[in-house]
């Protein structure tokens, strides 16, 4: 009981921001990020760096073969692109920012984003998108959120060419089978999407089923080619 009015002091007098993301640390957050130097050093950790696939940036196995573009993860999709693996502490700070309201966590998940992807070889971001009942259960589109921190250090604009026209279930504990038949028909392109080449903005990519759903009517609506660009990518090991 006493710690409980502990933390109920604490929230009342420091803002969620103050304590770290991770850890919680009320005293060793930093202002920019709000993470311990602890917490901090072990999400540099998880950069995705060496050993990557230039297609799509998933980590190669030890024959240097992709395991994703090999079983069709790539499919309808230019290129792939990501900061970190999604594991702790990166999967910490998505679930802060997608389910705990925490807008702060995407400062630290978009710092390297502008460095690894080429923004001269794209006209546009364009987040995926949340069905508005969802989003209104959130408050935000965490995807949003990510294009508008990313979109003006690189210099491109966010067009919201997609809409959700389904409300599908929640992917995180379908396989790639169902995650792909949930999504279909899910989705609907704006036609002003002809002619541009553009980049996804999703906050993990796992099986690529709903990057490609998107990318698919995309396509079909006329844009020159379709990539994906999230904070997180998830690695099979």
């Amino acid at each position: 009981m006493f710690r409980q009015i502990l933390q109920a002091v604490d929230a009342a007098l420091l803002p969620h921001a103050a304590n770290c993301l991770v850890c919680e640390d009320p005293r060793r957050a930093d202002d920019k990020y709000c993470l311990c130097p602890d917490c901090r050093a072990q999400l540099l950790k998880l950069r995705l760096t060496e050993g990557l696939c230039p297609r799509c940036m998933t980590p190669m196995n030890g024959r240097g073969e992709c395991r994703y573009c090999k079983t069709g993860g790539m499919e309808g999709l230019r290129a792939g692109y990501g900061a970190y693996v999604y594991a702790p502490p990166a999967n910490t700070l998505v679930k802060a920012l997608k389910f705990g309201y925490t807008d702060e966590a995407a400062e630290a998940l978009c710092a390297f984003l502008p460095m690894v992807f080429p923004a001269h070889e794209y006209d546009a971001l364009v987040p995926v998108p949340l069905h508005p009942a969802r989003q209104r259960l959130r408050g935000i589109n965490q995807a949003e959120l990510i294009c508008r921190l990313t979109g003006p250090r690189v210099g491109l604009p966010v067009l919201p060419l997609l809409r959700r026209i389904r409300n599908t279930r929640p992917q995180a504990r379908m396989d790639a089978m169902h995650r792909a038949g949930n999504l279909r028909g899910a989705f609907a392109a704006d036609p002003a999407a002809e002619g541009l080449r553009l980049l996804l903005v999703d906050d993990v990519r796992t099986t690529g089923a709903t990057a490609r759903a998107c990318a698919d009517v995309l396509t079909a609506a006329g844009a020159t080619y379709v990539s994906i660009l999230t904070p997180c990518i998830a690695v099979k090991q």
